[in-house]
């Protein structure tokens, strides 16, 4: 018995099948809850962060663009997708969905006990070691997809594409650092680490800039500011890496 979570189920329309699938899923102590998409998503976007995992059930045709806007929402809160469909969607839902966001495939029809020893095993973290969490925030998805990529696999990652966005997750998730685009519209970098700095909950949150700039007088106003480090944006993965692994190291 699981005992705790809470699962959104999303699929075109409500039915008897993600009815039974929320049953099971209370047989063994997880909430869960029914979202539907539509055409901007705002139901599947206002329940992610209170989502430790969605259900995506492919029961009908799907719209590339509910698929593409569900993507972006997965990005962004930092959410996968168990995806319950027939094989031969799957070719569809990768155009839309990236693999990284897809914690795992079943095969229409599904196997239930499968399905449900797989939710178990989702829930039991306990011998795992607690990643660190780190915020993206950089107005460049392109370039922010891609540092998602290169630090998933060692670290939860969130992103925000604004200054605005990046307060808003903060004040609702912990964040063991917050690495922070310079040059952003309306609120640069800069701006929002000064906004961080003077909040009792986000002020003690260290933060790394990752930037193209590289000229004296911004690198001297970002090291006005103290952050961690002041990275520019040609660094390789395996630089970053190691640049986040030993601040990592030497704060522990």
């Amino acid at each position: 018995m699981v005992s705790e979570g809470m699962i959104t189920i999303v699929s075109s329309s409500e039915g008897f099948f993600t009815k039974g699938l929320q049953a099971k899923l209370e047989e063994i102590g997880v909430g869960s809850q029914f979202v539907t998409l539509n055409e901007k998503n705002k139901r599947v976007d206002l329940v992610a962060d209170e989502t430790d995992i969605f259900v995506l059930y492919m029961q009908d045709e799907v719209e590339p663009d509910f698929l593409y806007s569900f993507s972006d929402i997965l990005s962004i809160h930092s959410r996968e997708v168990i995806v319950i469909g027939e094989s031969d969607e799957y070719d569809k839902l990768q155009k839309n969905v990236s693999d990284r966001l897809i914690k795992k495939w079943f095969d229409r029809p599904l196997d239930m006990n499968a399905f449900l020893d797989f939710i178990r095993t989702f829930y039991d973290k306990d011998d795992e070691p607690v990643k660190k969490t780190i915020l993206i925030v950089d107005d460049d998805m392109t370039y922010m997809r891609l540092i998602y990529d290169w630090l998933k696999d060692e670290y939860n990652v969130g992103m925000a594409n604004s200054g605005v966005q990046a307060i808003s997750w903060l004040v609702k998730n912990r964040a063991d650092l917050v690495l922070m685009d310079y040059e952003m519209p309306i609120v640069s970098g800069p701006q929002v680490f000064e906004m961080l700095k003077t909040d009792a909950v986000t002020g003690k949150i260290p933060v790394m800039f990752l930037t193209g700039k590289n000229d004296r007088e911004v690198v001297m106003e970002v090291v006005n500011l103290k952050p961690v480090d002041y990275l520019l944006k040609t660094i390789s993965k395996e630089g970053l890496l190691g640049k986040l692994r030993g601040f990592f190291r030497n704060h522990e």
